[in-house]
């Protein structure tokens, strides 16, 4: 039995191959394409956590350089003699209780998380 393939029917041969070889290459890459996206949500879910951290401590440093500016100028003040003995001394300790406060603010944060 001879069976003779024309060149058209080889041609058609190689392109159905050609064809099914694609297939499965774009399947592995749909495949890999899904885990790649899967991670990359991750590190995005990540970063927002990140983001909303940085965003309290930014909210909290800046409530605390407001107090200790408000503390260093009274002292600046109290040492020119612009303001009483007494009211130097609340701001001294206002500014030791707001550098503290900073400190325990951290140290309170740092167990809820």
């Amino acid at each position: 039995m001879n069976a003779m393939i024309s060149l058209k029917d080889a041609g058609l041969i190689v392109l159905f191959v050609a064809l099914i070889i694609f297939v499965i290459y774009m399947i592995f890459v749909a495949k890999n394409l899904v885990v790649t996206v899967k991670s990359l949500n991750r590190v995005l879910e990540d970063t927002e956590v990140i983001t909303d951290v940085a965003q309290k401590r930014t909210t909290d440093v800046d409530g605390i350089i407001d107090d200790i500016v408000g503390s260093v100028s009274g002292i600046s003040g109290a040492l020119k003699g612009g303001e009483s003995k007494a009211k130097s001394a609340s701001s001294i300790v206002k500014a030791v209780s707001s550098i503290i406060g900073a400190f325990k603010g951290k140290k309170e944060d740092e167990v809820e998380e």
